[in-house]
């Protein structure tokens, strides 16, 4: 999964206000904490690791137009068993994605044109991860 992009140095976790997570996961080592990682499983999948969870990602592709996509957060169990509230890292997500997808939907009326035969090129990484300070 390569060298992961490192967080702001404002930000504590992956979360919507830069709020410390939910601890690590048992796995991660030190140089892997505060990094965001990536991988694409092609055609459908996507898979996200930060130090405290995992978000899966699943596509399926219905039409040209119409893709339903199945997001799971991945939490340890006993995250999960303890009831912590992982809102902050879950709507910090959705807005990322919320934002990929209206950019994808942008490139969605040329995807029936013969010059899209052959599908398009992923962004390979993304560099760097900040906070906003200026609150939105």
């Amino acid at each position: 999964m390569g060298h992961g992009a490192a967080f702001g140095e404002a930000g504590k976790g992956f979360t919507v206000d830069g709020s410390e997570g939910c601890g690590k996961l048992p796995a991660v080592a030190e140089e892997q904490d505060r990094r965001y990682y990536a991988i694409t499983v092609k055609p459908t999948v996507f898979i996200n690791h930060v130090p405290d969870h995992v978000i899966l990602h699943r596509m399926f592709p219905l039409a040209e137009d119409l893709t339903i996509v199945e997001c799971d957060w991945l939490y340890a169990p006993e995250v999960v068993e303890s009831g912590a509230d992982v809102s902050k890292s879950v709507e910090l997500f959705h807005r990322v994605t919320a934002q990929d997808f209206k950019a994808c939907e942008r490139t969605q009326p040329t995807m029936a044109s013969r010059a899209d035969r052959r599908g398009r090129v992923l962004v390979p990484t993304e560099h760097h991860i900040g906070i906003s300070t200026s609150g939105s």
